[in-house]
């Protein structure tokens, strides 16, 4: 009797012996059963937005330093998108929460070489303050917005407002040959466009300032060198951005002609663009020029 065994628990048994040795001979394939359902609920957790990082008003380096780890993460899920949401704060023009996002997602695509197509730009609208969220947004998915994405205060829709106010450069020689052309004016004017839409008997006045300084400025190009600007920009600087502005909303935004007006505002120690909305029969904005060259001053290096 005790040399007996049942036929079938002999098998079972005989089955254990000669398979779980080789599980165990076999590192690997052991550890890769055992983090089979590890992997499974990973593959899960994947397909659901996640937020990356958020963070308030900071110093361009520290954007740049999130922005490397943002751009880390999208180089280790290759099939997800990156979005960038900013929100305003009540005190903050509109269009920069699409300028500051646009300025996030240039360093992206340009140093850092992560695809335009993957990363996406969301203006967030006004919240308690200005804030910066990264996600990463696997296909089928979608980030959420701040509980407090709201707005805050009335907008007279009868008094003229400005709705950004940034910078423009000149083509020069140093501009790179890989860069993306990337943003474009029609990327910077989208939060301009959106609100003409909105107010469709307002005038859109964009106001552009030339550069002049009376000692050269040091600026960087696109690979983040350092470089003197010219003490003052050639006649007719400020009229050709604006022709190009204008030129952009009309033929990307569809604005009609005759609701835009342009000023030239003068001269500035940096170049400048200001984006007004008008309503009609309000008055214009008035420009407000800070450099004054003397007469007859040329161009110079």
């Amino acid at each position: 009797m005790l040399g007996y065994r049942p036929k079938s628990l002999s098998y079972k048994f005989d089955f254990l012996i000669y398979i779980v040795p080789r599980f165990f001979a076999s590192p690997v394939l052991f550890f890769l059963l055992l983090l089979a359902p590890f992997n499974a609920l990973t593959q899960t957790s994947n397909q659901v937005a996640r937020k990356f990082d958020e963070f308030g008003d900071a110093l361009m380096t520290d954007i740049k330093a999130r922005a490397d780890n943002f751009a880390v993460e999208l180089q280790n899920e290759p099939a997800a998108k990156g979005f960038i949401i900013v929100y305003h704060s009540r005190r903050d023009l509109p269009g920069i929460s699409n300028r500051y996002a646009i300025r996030v997602k240039d360093y992206l695509v340009n140093p850092r070489g992560v695809e335009k197509e993957r990363v996406v730009t969301v203006d967030g609208g006004e919240a308690d303050c200005l804030a910066y969220v990264f996600w990463i947004v696997p296909s089928g998915t979608a980030p959420k917005p701040r509980y407090d994405a709201y707005q805050r205060n009335y907008t007279d829709p009868d008094a003229a407002r400005k709705i950004d106010e940034y910078g423009y450069a000149v083509k020069n020689k140093r501009r790179r040959r890989d860069s993306v052309d990337y943003p474009t004016r029609a990327d910077l004017l989208e939060t301009f466009a959106t609100e003409l839409r909105r107010e469709k008997r307002s005038f859109a006045y964009i106001v552009a300032y030339a550069h002049f300084s009376r000692t050269p400025l040091a600026v960087a190009d696109e690979d983040y060198d350092v470089y003197y600007e010219r003490r003052i920009d050639p006649p007719g600087t400020a009229v050709n951005e604006l022709r190009l502005e204008k030129n952009a909303l009309v033929k990307i935004y569809g604005v009609a002609p005759s609701r835009i007006r342009l000023i030239d505002g003068g001269y500035r120690k940096w170049r400048g663009l200001e984006l007004w909305i008008v309503p009609r029969g309000e008055h214009p904005p008035i420009p407000t020029p800070n450099s004054f060259p003397p007469t007859g001053t040329r161009s110079k290096k």
